[in-house]
């Protein structure tokens, strides 16, 4: 029995040192079951990223995933995924990013051993490129963000492709963040949790984390830039200086919204004002965030005008030191 689901047929799948990106259909792998991918850490070797009270807003904590290993919350699916490709004797790595992903991915390479090819597109920043290439790997700048993608899928054949969209191993470990929250608030949740979202691999592992966990009466709110809204308009492209979260056409879609729809939570979308604003507003609380991730502040003040005051709990989902 294969460890992988297709979302849209229920045919199976396995993952091996190569495996089809997608169903012979077209549809997305699910995982049968999530938690055969968690890693079995060293104590040692467990982290926590802290969460973080607000000092200006009422009701408002922070969870500061920019304090990951390489800034983003994206180790953690990177660490789960690629700690995968390694247990199943993959001999090469691609993959393809925007950034935070690449960083993550090629950490975790590094450490287990195995070359990474990263594809990029053109307006990648020098300071992301040049600690890819510290990691080890091979990178490939070139096109929009959408031509990374396809290069990527185009060696998929010969490569293990480490996607943080297509194989399911990487929502598990985005997972972890979920039930590390859960267990850091002991009790006291706050009923709204508000983060930016781009593909929705962050999402869709909190809400796993929620429903394994048991846990009831938190809604999930989703902020996207009103230029790359792709959950709200798929297929629209604009400009934003919050790369992180523009992503035109979600691969996962569907699932990110009926896991929005099922906590009670909504989408917002947020001007580029409203972020650039908002990023700035979070640099002189003393949380050096990159743009993309300061679109949960824009969120959670949009919540606040509308007379939301329920406690909220925010993502703070990558550094600002990597550079934009």
């Amino acid at each position: 029995m294969g460890d992988l689901v297709c979302s849209a047929c229920g045919g199976e799948g396995r993952t091996g040192p190569v495996y089809p990106p997608t169903c012979d259909c077209g549809g997305l792998w699910q995982a049968r079951s999530p938690e055969t991918y968690r890693l079995e850490r060293d104590p040692a070797e467990r982290y926590e990223t802290p969460i973080w009270k607000d000092p200006v807003t009422e009701n408002l904590w922070w969870k500061r995933e920019d304090y990951s290993r390489t800034g983003s919350f994206k180790d953690r699916g990177a660490e789960t995924l690629i700690g995968l490709a390694s247990r199943v004797g993959a001999k090469r790595l691609v993959m393809d990013s925007s950034g935070s992903a690449a960083l993550a991915g090629a950490s975790a390479a590094a450490r287990s051993g195995l070359p990474l090819r990263v594809h990029v597109p053109a307006g990648t920043p020098a300071l992301k490129l040049n600690v890819l290439r510290e990691f080890g790997a091979e990178v490939i700048a070139d096109g929009a963000r959408s031509d990374a993608a396809r290069r990527a899928l185009s060696e998929a054949s010969e490569a293990f492709y480490a996607s943080h969209v297509h194989h399911p191993a990487f929502t598990a470990g985005t997972s972890e963040a979920g039930f590390e929250a859960l267990k850091q608030l002991a009790g006291s949740v706050p009923s709204t949790w508000v983060l930016p979202v781009g593909n929705g691999s962050l999402l869709l592992g909190l809400w796993h984390a929620l429903t394994r966990s048991g846990t009831r009466g938190v809604r999930l709110v989703a902020v996207q830039a009103s230029a790359v809204a792709g959950l709200l308009r798929p297929g629209v492209t604009g400009t934003t200086q919050a790369r992180g979260i523009a992503i035109s056409d979600p691969p996962r879609r569907d699932e990110v919204l009926k896991a929005i729809a099922e906590s009670g939570g909504e989408v917002l979308e947020a001007s580029e004002d409203e972020i650039l604003a908002a990023r700035d507003k979070l640099w002189r609380r003393g949380a050096a965030v990159e743009i993309a991730s300061a679109a949960a502040l824009a969120g959670v003040e949009q919540l606040r005008a509308r007379g939301c005051d329920e406690p909220m709990l925010g993502w703070l989902t990558g550094s600002g030191h990597r550079g934009d």
